[in-house]
């Protein structure tokens, strides 16, 4: 895809063959209601792009070329694509199909079944591997070599948790948005015939094992008390490098499994052993809530949308955005400007993946409040009268007693 593309702001015009027309894609309908689903048509065609009869009007009136397209949506929001027939054969593209091909080696290695590029009925979703493991749970193996915003990530993570489908991200930048943003892996940024050969590919972050360590023998101070030792044992988080075939056969299986684990103010998601994840809940360890929140959520969320679907897609009228100037991207001025600042934008992101230990201390007990004397609270109490008979009188709490105020500490004696 045209980096470019992805401006929502503005749309390209898109040309379709099939109605011998241009489409208008801030319409349900598509402006041609006298062929209904046609979007979804549109979106599950898996022809070459260039068989797909989808084209830019104004490339071909202005340059007198014919720029083949595609159609995605996002986020709610229909984009036209034009497609760049001059990629690199060592490009994103073919290292991201290269990843498709060994996650299905790997998985079919081990008795499950895997699928490449399936849509959901819909043609809301679309899995890049989807593996059938153990049980019959599914996991969607997305590889993910280009940027993708962390809020992107997270919907789209959210969206298979509501079909039913466990989602394996996966990244080769260690400063990528989506690190602990949903559950991932890493490993180098090789080029396709390395991920391609019959040889260990290591997965460098995004797995760890836990390790309880005894406070009164750890190097650095408590995590609870922030000084000394406390004398417990401490949940760490090491990371834990694995093999990527091994990783996927484990995830299939259900022996390696997703954990969100909160630690101080951050939340870190990433993939353990089943026995490690047991380990920690009997030692106390709680796993974050937003887990099964974020999954209700999704899946009421989903629910809705499905629900909604055949009315909206019955309507002709606008959806419900703002429509979009339709204008080529090939000529909008400032393409080029918006490159330059999107691309110092993300070189001048700090590495996410630190590789450094999770320390998750225990809760702290609620510290006792002590208060000082001279703010402390009048009580009626007996006065001790430098620990002779009581006076009588009302005493306050002093250093070394109850006094009142002709006998307490420092008073003037007549």
């Amino acid at each position: 895809m045209d980096d470019f593309d992805s401006e929502t702001s503005k749309r390209n015009p898109v040309f379709c063959a099939l109605v011998n027309a241009t489409l208008d894609l801030d319409r349900e309908d598509l402006g041609h209601p006298a062929h209904p689903g046609l979007w979804e048509r549109l979106v599950g065609d898996r022809r070459p792009v260039d068989q797909r009869g989808l084209h830019c009007p104004d490339c071909r009136d202005a340059r007198g070329a014919r720029a083949w397209m595609y159609v995605f949506e996002r986020q709610g929001l229909r984009i036209a694509a034009h497609h760049n027939p001059h990629r690199s054969p060592s490009g994103g593209s073919e290292v991201r199909e290269a990843y498709r091909e060994r996650y299905v080696r790997a998985a079919e290695s081990a008795g499950h079944t895997a699928e490449v590029g399936v849509v959901d009925a819909d043609g809301r979703r679309r899995t890049d591997v989807l593996v059938t493991g153990a049980d019959g749970q599914r996991y969607g193996f997305e590889p993910q070599l280009s940027y993708l915003p962390a809020k992107t990530a997270r919907s789209r993570d959210a969206a298979a948790r509501a079909d039913g489908i466990t989602a394996v991200w996966h990244t080769v930048d260690p400063r990528s948005p989506l690190i602990d943003e949903v559950h991932w892996t890493r490993t180098d940024d090789l080029p396709a015939a390395a991920v391609r050969a019959e040889r260990d590919l290591l997965v460098r972050g995004g797995v760890r094992a836990l390790t309880l360590e005894l406070c009164d023998r750890m190097p650095t101070p408590c995590p609870t008390r922030r000084l000394g030792s406390c004398g417990r044992r401490h949940a760490r988080w090491g990371p834990r490098p694995r093999q990527f075939d091994d990783l996927v056969r484990d995830i299939a299986a259900g022996s390696c499994v997703p954990l969100t684990v909160r630690a101080g103010r951050g939340v870190h998601r990433f993939w353990s052993s089943a026995e490690d994840r047991e380990a920690f809940l009997d030692s106390g360890g709680t796993l974050a809530p937003a887990d099964e929140a974020d999954a209700s959520a999704a899946g009421a969320a989903g629910a809705a949308d499905r629900a909604a679907a055949p009315h909206r897609s019955a309507a002709s009228g606008p959806r419900p955005h703002s429509r979009r100037d339709s204008r080529c991207v090939v000529d909008r001025r400032d393409r080029t400007e918006w490159a330059e600042r999107r691309h110092r934008r993300f070189a001048a992101l700090p590495a996410r993946d630190s590789g450094e230990a999770i320390w998750v201390p225990e809760p702290a007990a609620a510290p006792t409040r002590i208060l000082r004397p001279e703010i402390a609270p009048v009580r009626r109490g007996v006065c001790s009268a430098g620990h002779g008979p009581a006076c009588g009188h009302r005493a306050r709490l002093y250093p070394g007693g109850w006094f009142c105020e002709g006998h307490r500490p420092g008073a003037a004696r007549t």
